[in-house]
């Protein structure tokens, strides 16, 4: 799906809706698959946000044990970990059609 992401935490925080709308939008081909993630060692459901220019280059760091928690009229929210070397923090996705 061809849509619109912007980060809803920074570093784990939660920021306001309107740091969130203020902020920069990243626009690819969203995509949530099942697959091996070596960091956590398990398999996990990841969100990746992929350029649409025929890269496929990742635009963000992947969303791991991506969960859909919110869907509305103005997209849907996709929940999860965003892994930084070894740290892991909470990220939240808001999606929109592009």
């Amino acid at each position: 799906m061809y849509a619109a992401v912007s980060l809803m935490r920074d570093e784990g925080r939660a920021l306001d809706m309107q740091q969130i709308r203020a902020g920069d939008s990243a626009r690819g081909n969203l995509i949530v698959g099942h697959e091996h993630v070596a960091q956590l060692g398990r398999y996990a459901d990841v969100a990746t946000l992929l350029s649409g220019d025929g890269a496929q280059e990742p635009i963000l760091p992947p969303l791991y044990d991506a969960r859909l928690s919110h869907m509305g009229t103005h997209g849907f929210v996709l929940t999860g970990l965003s892994i930084t070397g070894s740290l892991a923090v909470a990220q939240a996705w808001w999606c929109r059609p592009a």
